[in-house]
């Protein structure tokens, strides 16, 4: 590309787009325009491609995150296979400027080539182009990504994803224009097909709406009806000397801030947790869905949603976590990021000291009770009830929701928690590696003082002068001190007993019955902490690599089963074979998954047991048990984490190949939720009916594949499972 070109795009981009409006004059051929949409440009083929998109369906409304109003997320799109001697394809998305008038000419979003014969999709939130493939032009230049729809109007225009298998690969001496790529297709395409959607610039931007600091607007959800903020500061930004301190008050800003995009992602190694964005130090942020009139004086139940990912990464942005569907049923949802890893639970003895409290490593938990502070002092402008929030999150999320529920400094920001696996016994041995763990004060000092030292720092003064980007390195280890009687570890950063945040432990807390009051909802999923899918075992059996470091080991093998029994359980491990036994591989594989799952709903249970005596509040317990389509499905079935999108029915906003099935699913669980949330009682609307729970009957309720109460486990395996956890250490 020639200095100076993109410039040269953009210009006549402006000048075009003057003129049209203008004049409404036919638009000109430039980098990023055409006048033709290219598959009508080429003439009928023989095959016809089916072309589908996870985000909408032909002939409709392209969601706003999909556009540049929202997030410019590529859409996706899969598309059947062409016929024999398909080399390669072309995908090509075009708009019409006018579809009421065709010489009006088109915009380019996408332009990708020399897609392999391979490839039959693309998934949503794509910004790499699969291997071998390149970016080709579009309104935003020559070997440019995909660039969402901008309609400049109120009106519907529509969007033309289209695709071409071809007999041959292209080549070219150069970048092609659109009439290069044309011009080198010709008599080459064996076969097109095309998806339609439509767009057009929202015809109002939600709010201002005034908070504290400020005013902010949004923009519209898929659905026009709910208005979404995205990106608003609810703490000051933690540099400098604010590293390792609680959060402090959001910095005011004058105009109108425009709250259309997600904030960057606290810091945190790799990028997978991210999911893509960026991440920065100054990422205290949060999300609000909400289909409430603004700045009125409506009161709906409000949901603070808290990721997992280990304490080490994750952010509110997730897809999982769209709010849309709940703000539709009546509640408003607010996502929001908190500090991971070194960041968020560092603790030394200079950190205690500096305190005030004599407690240092929960800043991540001081990020969720200043945001839970903030949606007090702000949520009703949204046309939230800050005096009816519920908490909720899965596996560190749902940690965090154990945590605040018995930290007198969250006494009040809530009225109920749903804990999305794990809330555990305090004997039992699995709670000290998962993301429920905890850390006694002086051993987090003593690991953080570890830390620093390995990073070449000595003094708070010397790690606050530090790259975060060489702070985290190393971060997303595991805590090899813990004995748990298998080979999960817990992350090396995750909260602290601290006696200020966190005054207690599990046990303690519960004999002394001093948890926050609040309604509990907690469950666990089928193929999670150490159970597997059946269809997995056999690609199991034939891994040679290790699991990831800190997951416990599945034992699809009778010797690796009969091991990890009498590691586990020691003298009572002929108790436990005689319970679960096994006379080769297959059995062993599956007695492991039977003795993980009982061990599951038996340690929630009798968690129950022990919260309910210092809380009258209603309490409700699930096993998830259905596995979410796609390729996954055989390796991980219903994992850990696989229920987040059905309970907030985000399945629009998730890319799988979801069947009607999963959308009833989705439809009931998030009608459980959405009553949670708004009644603290599941039950309501023609939902199955799930039973409180209740200390001495041992049932929990499924849902997933079926829906209703069923035994936690038999007499005899609760029996074993109770005197098990009676030659424990409580935690």
């Amino acid at each position: 590309m020639k200095p100076g070109r993109p410039i040269a795009a953009l210009t006549s981009l402006a000048a075009v787009t003057f003129a049209l409006a203008a004049m409404a004059q036919p638009m000109p051929t430039s980098i990023g325009h055409d006048r033709q949409v290219l598959i009508a440009a080429l003439g009928p083929t023989q095959a016809r491609l089916q072309v589908t998109s996870p985000s909408f369906i032909d002939g409709g409304e392209i969601p706003i995150a999909n556009t540049q109003y929202g997030e410019n997320r590529f859409p996706g799109v899969e598309w059947s296979a062409g016929p024999r001697g398909t080399r390669a394809y072309v995908v090509v998305m075009q708009g019409e400027l006018n579809s009421a008038d065709p010489t009006a000419g088109t915009s380019i979003q996408l332009t990708l080539y020399n897609l392999s014969a391979q490839t039959l999709r693309l998934p949503a939130g794509m910004t790499v182009p699969p291997a071998g493939s390149h970016y080709g032009p579009n309104v935003h230049g020559e070997a440019a990504p995909y660039a969402g729809p901008h309609a400049h109007d109120a009106n519907r225009h529509a969007y033309h994803i289209q695709i071409f298998a071809l007999d041959r690969p292209l080549a070219f001496a150069a970048a092609p224009d659109m009439e290069a790529l044309k011009q080198a297709m010709r008599g080459h395409v064996l076969a097109a097909g095309e998806l339609v959607g439509h767009t057009a610039k929202p015809a109002t931007t939600p709010g201002p709406v005034r908070i504290e600091t400020g005013l902010v607007t949004g923009v519209a959800g898929r659905d026009a009806s709910i208005a979404v903020f995205k990106g608003i500061p609810y703490a000051a930004p933690p540099t400098g000397d604010l590293r390792w301190r609680p959060p402090a008050a959001p910095i005011p800003w004058n105009g109108v801030r425009d709250a259309n995009k997600f904030g960057p992602a606290c810091p945190q190694p790799g990028g997978e947790m991210a999911r893509g964005l960026p991440q920065s130090e100054d990422c205290l942020s949060l999300n609000i869905w909400t289909g409430a009139s603004l700045g009125g004086n409506e009161k709906r139940p409000v949901y603070v949603w808290i990721y997992g990912g280990g304490f080490i990464g994750g952010t509110g942005a997730s897809p999982e976590f769209d709010g849309e569907a709940l703000a539709r049923q009546g509640v408003v949802v607010v996502t929001f990021n908190y500090r991971v890893g070194v960041l968020g639970f560092l603790a030394t003895p200079e950190l205690t000291r500096e305190s005030g409290h004599a407690a240092s490593g929960n800043y991540g938990l001081l990020d969720d009770i200043a945001a839970l502070q903030w949606v007090q002092r702000n949520i009703a402008a949204f046309g939230g009830d800050p005096a009816k929030v519920t908490i909720g999150g899965q596996s560190a999320g749902a940690g965090s929701v154990g945590f605040l529920s018995m930290s007198p400094l969250a006494k009040g920001l809530f009225r109920a928690g749903i804990a999305q696996s794990h809330a555990r016994y305090p004997r039992d041995t699995e709670l000290r590696y998962l993301s429920v763990s905890w850390r006694p004060l002086k051993n987090a000092e003593q690991a953080g003082t570890d830390y620093a030292m390995a990073h070449g720092a000595r003094t708070l003064a010397q790690l606050r002068a530090m790259p975060w980007e060489k702070l985290i390195e190393g971060s997303n280890g595991v805590d090899t001190a813990v004995e748990t009687g298998s080979s999960g570890k817990p992350p090396l950063f995750r909260p602290v007993v601290d006696g200020w945040v966190i005054p207690d432990t599990y046990a303690n807390t519960y004999a002394k019955r001093t948890q926050n009051k609040v309604t509990f909802v907690a469950g666990n999923n089928r193929d999670e902490t150490g159970a597997v899918p059946e269809t997995a075992f056999d690609a199991l059996r034939a891994r040679t690599t290790p699991p990831r470091a800190g997951m416990p080991q599945t034992s699809v093998t009778l010797a690796d089963y009969v091991a990890a029994a009498k590691r586990r359980f020691g003298p009572l491990a002929a108790d436990y074979l005689k319970l679960y036994p096994a006379r080769n591989d297959q059995e062993a594989a599956l007695q492991n998954n039977a003795a993980a799952r009982d061990n599951s709903r038996v340690s929630t249970w009798l968690w129950g047991t022990l919260w309910t005596q210092g809380d009258d509040k209603p309490v409700y317990s699930y096993f998830w048990t259905h596995a979410p389509p796609g390729p996954d499905h055989d390796m991980r079935g219903a994992f850990h984490g696989s229920e987040i999108p059905y309970a907030f029915n985000s399945l629009d906003a998730v890319d799988r190949p979801w069947t009607e099935a999963d959308r009833k699913i989705a439809t009931i669980m998030s009608g459980y939720w959405a009553n949670i949330i708004k009644h603290g009682d599941p039950n309501g609307a023609n939902l199955p009916e799930w039973p409180r729970y209740d200390p001495a009957l041992p049932r929990v309720m499924e849902l997933g594949d079926d829906f209703g109460p069923i035994p936690v486990a038999d007499p005899a395996k609760i029996n074993f499972w109770k005197r098990f956890y009676a030659t424990q250490e409580a935690w």
